[in-house]
């Protein structure tokens, strides 16, 4: 039996690193924050909405209300999410996605 080389014993542990593993993970993340992003924003657009103009009704403002909390939630989500997408990867996110827009389709979001 021989001594194995350093790139041997890479090869065989699977630490060997190529140019399209690189390339892989990069754009697995980079989708993944994208649509983390996305998601997050309209979510959080969503719950901005609802919740904007609860302290505003005794004077009329509660559209005003709505409509800063919907851009100021989708400001905030967008940006976590965009985070935290690019930390996690497509494969942990889109069912989180998918997750997300059922809940905001059947109503759920309180």
């Amino acid at each position: 039996m021989r001594e194995l080389t350093i790139d041997e014993t890479f090869s065989i542990s699977g630490a060997t690193t190529t140019p399209n593993d690189i390339a892989f993970f990069i754009g697995d993340h980079l989708a993944s924050a994208i649509l983390g992003g996305v998601a997050a924003a309209v979510g959080g657009g969503v719950i901005g909405f609802l919740h904007g103009g609860d302290a505003m009704g005794i004077f009329g403002l509660g559209f005003i209300g709505q409509i800063a909390g919907a851009i100021g939630g989708a400001i905030i989500g967008g940006v976590g999410g965009v985070i935290a997408g690019s930390l996690v990867s497509l494969s942990y996110s889109l069912p989180l996605a998918n997750l997300l827009a059922q809940t905001i389709i059947s109503g759920g979001v309180k």
